[in-house]
């Protein structure tokens, strides 16, 4: 079985604005232009698994579309760290009922988030 996914943009650079370790998650912190979701504001926290190599997340986004119009969402994923990489897979619910698929790759050695953003309704 095969799935075929739309994009619902494409690719997005972000700018990771911080990062906060704890002793059960880390708070990731990011910003950037997102095509129909104008400028976008994140946070990402994740939990740790026993190994510390990757685990769960829940994030936070605001978009500002124009001077009226903001879009809200929230995600749920899994993350797993490959070397210095961090890859993310999401569940996004936007406030406008629309949902996404989000597939993320963190550098954190040059500061970047890169997403990649697919319709599921």
């Amino acid at each position: 079985m095969s799935l075929t996914l739309e994009e619902r943009q494409p690719r997005t650079d972000m700018e990771i604005t911080s990062v906060d370790y704890g002793d059960t998650e880390v708070v990731v912190t990011a910003e950037g232009n997102m095509g129909e979701y104008g400028r976008v504001y994140a946070s990402y926290h994740l939990s740790y698994n026993a190994e510390g190599t990757g685990g769960t997340y829940t994030a936070q986004g605001r978009g500002y579309i124009d001077a009226d119009t903001m879009a809200s969402g929230k995600a749920v994923g899994v993350w797993r760290r490959e070397g210095s990489m961090i890859h993310m897979d999401e569940l996004v619910n936007i406030n406008d009922g629309t949902q996404n698929l989000g597939k993320i790759v963190i550098n954190p050695i040059e500061k970047t988030m890169i997403m990649d953003v697919y319709v599921i309704s």
